[in-house]
Formats: structure tokens, sequence, C-alpha cells
């Protein structure tokens, strides 16, 4: 059975999405943060096909060792659900060089930290993919205009995901990106009391979307970006 990397595994998102593998029976890598929802991961996901580790992902030298050495014990590996990121609001006359380095580094270079070292054993092994977790603001400059940051930090990842499938054209290696609107979380439900939480994308729909990316029908894809919109 194929065994998967997921980082960013103690969000909400993250959880579910380790859930969803965990059922189709994969091994799971799940790079957790250092924060509190890392700390109670282990509250919601309990399996022994879980194998998790506390890391900083924006330190490219932490990360290439944390590949590197799931790589050594598990070659066959061939996944990466790269989920790390955060919010910052502000638009551009708000926006100050502070804001831009740290969504950089938590939305772009989290993700560019594991696809490196990945992407070299995937062309030792002539297979492999990503999944990359975008945002709408990324694509629509109506809602970018108002958290700059952050917009600019996600439209890197897909033009990573471009660079990789280039890259990887013949050689059965591929990015796919998915962009959810506002995911259901109790955090977002808080913020927003009065939306009407049916039309945004749970996390459970967001899960099955990147297993789907991952099972024979996705994988005849190349070159996906899936507009995870609903109704919001």
């Amino acid at each position: 059975m194929k065994s998967i990397i997921v980082t960013g595994a103690a969000g909400n998102m993250g959880r579910a999405v380790v859930r969803r593998f965990i059922r189709d029976g994969y091994t799971v890598y799940a790079a957790l943060g250092l924060g509190e929802n890392s700390q109670a991961f282990h509250e919601h996901v309990n399996s022994d096909k879980v194998h998790t580790q506390f890391l900083n992902l924006a330190d490219e030298t932490v990360t290439e060792g944390y590949v590197k050495s799931i790589i050594a014990q598990d070659p066959d590996v061939d996944t990466a659900v790269c989920i790390v990121g955060g919010w910052q609001p502000g638009t551009i006359a708000e926006t100050t060089a502070y804001e831009l380095d740290k969504m950089f580094k938590l939305n772009f270079n989290t993700a560019f930290n594991i696809a490196r070292p990945l992407l070299e054993h995937f062309e030792r092994e002539g297979s492999g993919q990503f999944v990359f977790i975008g945002a709408r603001p990324a694509l629509n400059p109506a809602e970018a205009k108002n958290q700059v940051a952050y917009a600019l930090s996600k439209s890197l990842l897909f033009r990573l995901a471009e660079i990789i499938n280039d890259q990887g054209k013949f050689k059965n290696i591929r990015a796919s990106v998915v962009v959810p609107s506002t995911l259901d979380t109790p955090q977002n439900r808080a913020a927003m009391p009065d939306a009407n939480f049916r039309e945004w994308i749970t996390p459970e729909a967001a899960a099955d979307t990147i297993a789907f990316l991952l099972g024979d029908t996705g994988n005849t894809m190349r070159e996906t970006v899936i507009k995870l919109y609903n109704k919001a």
C-alpha cells in the first residue's frame, strides 16, 4: 500500500485528510507544527498507521532531513499533501515586508521545502505526486486586494505546481492544486456567525477531493486545479 506525507496534519483539513487515508489503508507520515493544535493531534487521530513528527517546515535543513529520513525507512512514499498555511489580512498600503515574509514562509516555503527533496526521490523512482492547497484570493484580484500578503504567497503554489508538472511531464510526476473557498471549521464559524455554513466546504469534502486525485481516475489527470467552492 502507498505511503503519504501530510503536512499541517493537526489542522481541521489535515486531520480529515489523515483520517481519510488511514481509512483507505495508507501509511501516513504526519508532519505537525509546534503549536497547541499539534499537541492535541492524537486526541483526534489515533492509528498505528500514522507516524508523527513535530518540526518547523519553514526550516529548509530540518525539512530536508525529515524527508530523507522517511525515504530511508520507506522508499515507497510517493505522495505529499501540503496543507500548512495561514492567513493575513491587509491591503497593499497595509502590508509590510515583515508580513510578506511571514506569509511566504508559512504558505510557500513549507511546501517548497517538502517538494524539493521529495521531487528528487520521485525522479529516481519514476513516479510521484504533490497536492498543494491554493486559495481563491490568489486567483481573484477582487478578493486579493484586502489580503495581499496571503494572496501573493498562495499564488506561488500554483506556479510551483506548473513547474513540477513541466519537469515531471515524461516522468510520471505531477502536481495538483485544490482551492477551497471557505472551510467549515469551528474557527470560521466563530468568526462569521451569521454566514450560511451550508455554503462552505467541509474538511471531509476537501479530503475526499484529495483522495479522488490520488485514485485511479485522478491519476490520469495532469495540471489539475480544482476549485472547491460550493456556494461560497
